[in-house]
């Protein structure tokens, strides 16, 4: 009996063992050695393509949005009422200092002028009359004076209704566009009834607005450039002309005013402008691609292409690997961003490719990576 129980713990103890080790395989020597085996296996080489930061002179500048105002806007409107004979224009028309907008019927005034000018001349030979008995001595000096203030009455209404008349004809008093008429031939208009806007447009105001410590750098006659959605191809120039004299109490911003040369009457008042200011003089600045930057709430960075730090000396290709850096970021300009702390001219920087790779990527530079997303975009 005591034989048995001994053969049966020794089978214990074996089977015990046996499992042991397999147990020991599988949970832990097992997983070591396929953790040490991908650990000691060597990193995929990624695609990417790269370039060159670059060194650049760009201006320094201020950015704002604003909207552009004429310098001169009216409602045109007669003086006085009358039926609409005569209209030299049509809607939207670039019209000159002095150009003849509308005519009104003045039928009623030219007969009035008649009538006071067949008057005039009986007045005054009436005068001459007097002026003639007057002198011999045949006529008081009241029968006199009375025919003088006829006479005077009488070229006094020739004068009113002179101006009367030319009330009725309805020039620009100034270079302008004109808007959307408001009236039609043979409709009467009533003295002050606006007929159809009026504004100058060259040049034209575009006001924005900047912030207390960019108000700083704004100068009196410093270069203005805008553009325009509905010209996103052209550029339009000009200078800053005047500043408002106090910061708003709500926003806490200043209104700058710059004037826009516009030849052609192309930009309209009211529309929305991207406006720049140019407030010194060029300068060298770093830039790279916009694409290039990968943007987080931890800091915006780069990946830089560098040579391995365990490259293999008789490789074909270079050995290079993936520098992820920090970096500060300036003025974005046509696609490119200006980077202040970094990056240096002539480091090689990842374009595309970025979701692939991370700090230590091995890697290798295929430039028709970013060739192939321009073309797909501009297909699209």
């Amino acid at each position: 009996m005591l034989r048995r129980i001994i053969y049966l713990f020794l089978v214990l103890i074996v089977f015990g063992g046996l499992a042991g080790a397999i147990a020991y395989y599988a949970f832990d020597f097992k997983p070591k050695m396929i953790a040490g085996f991908i650990m000691s296996a060597p990193k995929p080489v990624e695609t990417v393509s790269a370039e060159a930061a670059r060194q650049d002179q760009w201006e320094p500048e201020v950015t704002a949005i604003g909207s552009l105002t004429a310098i001169n806007g009216i409602e045109v409107a007669p003086q006085v009422g009358g039926i609409v004979k005569e209209l030299y224009f049509d809607s939207g028309d670039l019209v000159k200092k002095g150009q003849k907008l509308f005519q009104l019927d003045t039928d009623t005034e030219q007969a009035d002028l008649k009538n006071f000018r067949v008057q005039l001349g009986n007045a005054q030979v009436e005068l001459d009359r007097q002026q003639a008995l007057l002198d011999k001595g045949f006529a008081s000096k009241s029968v006199f004076d009375t025919a003088k203030v006829l006479r005077d009455r009488m070229q006094a209404e020739i004068e009113r209704t002179e101006a009367l008349i030319a009330q009725k004809s309805i020039y620009a008093p100034w270079d302008g566009r004109l808007g959307l008429r408001d009236v039609a031939a043979g409709k009467y208009v009533a003295p002050g009834q606006n007929m159809i806007w009026l504004q100058s447009v060259d040049p034209i105001y575009v006001d924005f607005t900047v912030t207390e410590s960019e108000f700083g750098r704004i100068k009196i006659g410093q270069k203005v450039k805008a553009k325009f959605a509905a010209y996103q191809n052209d550029t339009f120039n000009g200078e800053v002309s005047t500043t408002d004299a106090r910061v708003s109490a709500e926003s806490r911003m200043i209104t700058v005013r710059g004037k826009l040369e516009n030849p052609d009457g192309r930009l309209v008042p009211g529309m929305y402008a991207d406006v720049k200011v140019i407030v010194g003089e060029p300068a060298p600045v770093v830039t790279i691609p916009q694409s290039a930057v990968t943007y987080s709430l931890y800091g915006d960075s780069v990946f830089a292409v560098v040579k391995a730090k365990e490259a293999d000396p008789n490789a074909k290709e270079p050995d290079l690997e993936i520098e992820r850096r920090f970096i500060k970021l300036g003025m974005v300009r046509d696609g490119r961003v200006n980077v202040v702390d970094g990056v240096k001219p002539g480091d090689q920087i990842v374009i595309a490719g970025q979701n692939k790779i991370d700090q230590g990527s091995k890697v290798r530079i295929d430039n028709s990576i970013a060739l192939n997303l321009t073309v797909d975009r501009n297909t699209q």
